[in-house]
């Protein structure tokens, strides 16, 4: 199968919402396109839907059944070695795709020459349409929009990206949070952004979703990681002075939802553990940051002054 554009679509115990997910993707308005669907190790009925899917849609559906699981990164790596298109997107399994979202991300892509394009999304939990990617930023980027894009946030399954931005690139496995260094370094390697100002995926993130994980001992591991891998990954770009403000703003959005998520665990942790998984913490935000809060011009734009002093208190808790 080759197509012009391959969307990935990682599954994970997901009978609930999978039919519903998966028929606005086959009813696509866009047709020349592969659906690559990847079974992580499910252990529900999520693999018989997709069996059906495949059956029903053969010449659209490419089916990856992993035996073990890897999580998102994991699902999101086989997929990306299964991908043929010129672009690529991404779905969550529970999530809702507009039924035109690739064919009028598509047309931006190519009419504008495009590396990534971005819709608005509606997220449920918040009851409020998000415009992620300001469209002042569309067109060709230069480091200070890079870097005002990497501010802002945002996830991979409202975009569509060149093939060619992932060459080199892999996921983190066997965790959570495994796509924010990806983001990041998809928006430094972009050269040219479109931004479509239509509503076309809808983010549901229900209570029980992977990425909400309740087990503080596993949202600990994937926050340090993640605080590890973003350092990793920028601290030896060349061009690291320039956006090292706004990767310090990153680790610390991550380094103050450690700690909350601790601080705030119910029931309470047990003291030894909450001080060791405070001074993992602490360590690598000393290790990491060295630009001082009140110096740092992002981290007003989510931060109160109860968060910073939140963040010093642990600084100091020696």
């Amino acid at each position: 199968m080759s197509a012009k554009l391959s969307v990935i679509v990682p599954v994970y115990n997901a009978e609930k919402t999978l039919a519903a997910c998966l028929g606005n993707l086959v009813h696509q308005t866009f047709r020349d396109l592969e659906l690559i669907l990847v079974n992580d190790a499910s252990t529900d009925s999520s693999l018989s839907i997709l069996l059906d899917c495949e059956r029903a849609f053969p010449d659209q559906v490419i089916l990856v059944n992993l035996e073990e699981n890897s999580g998102p990164g994991g699902a999101r790596n086989a997929g990306l070695m299964y991908a043929s298109g010129d672009y690529i997107g991404f779905v969550d399994s529970d999530d809702i795709a507009d039924v035109t979202m690739f064919e009028k991300l598509y047309q931006r892509a190519v009419s504008d020459n495009c590396d990534m394009v971005d819709c608005i999304y509606y997220d449920e939990a918040r009851e409020s349409f998000v415009q992620q990617t300001d469209p002042a930023c569309a067109g060709i980027l230069d480091t200070e929009k890079r870097i005002e894009l990497i501010a802002g946030g945002g996830y991979l399954w409202s975009r569509l990206f060149r093939r060619e931005l992932f060459d080199g690139i892999a996921f983190r496995e066997h965790t959570i949070l495994e796509d924010m260094e990806i983001l990041m370094l998809l928006l430094l390697r972009t050269r040219r952004l479109g931004v479509v100002t239509e509503p076309l995926y809808r983010h549901t993130a229900p209570p029980d979703s992977a990425s909400r994980p309740t087990d503080p001992a596993k949202y600990q591991k994937a926050v340090t990681e993640t605080m590890t891998a973003m350092a990793e990954l920028f601290l030896s770009r060349e061009d690291y002075a320039q956006i090292q403000e706004v990767m310090e703003y990153s680790i610390l959005h991550l380094y103050y939802g450690g700690i909350a998520h601790i601080v705030n665990a119910d029931p309470p942790l047990p003291a030894g553990l909450r001080d060791r998984f405070l001074t993992e913490l602490r360590q690598l935000r000393l290790r990491y940051v060295t630009i001082p809060y009140e110096k740092n011009r992002y981290l007003e734009r989510i931060f109160q002054e109860n968060d910073i002093r939140l963040m010093k208190w642990n600084d100091q808790n020696m």
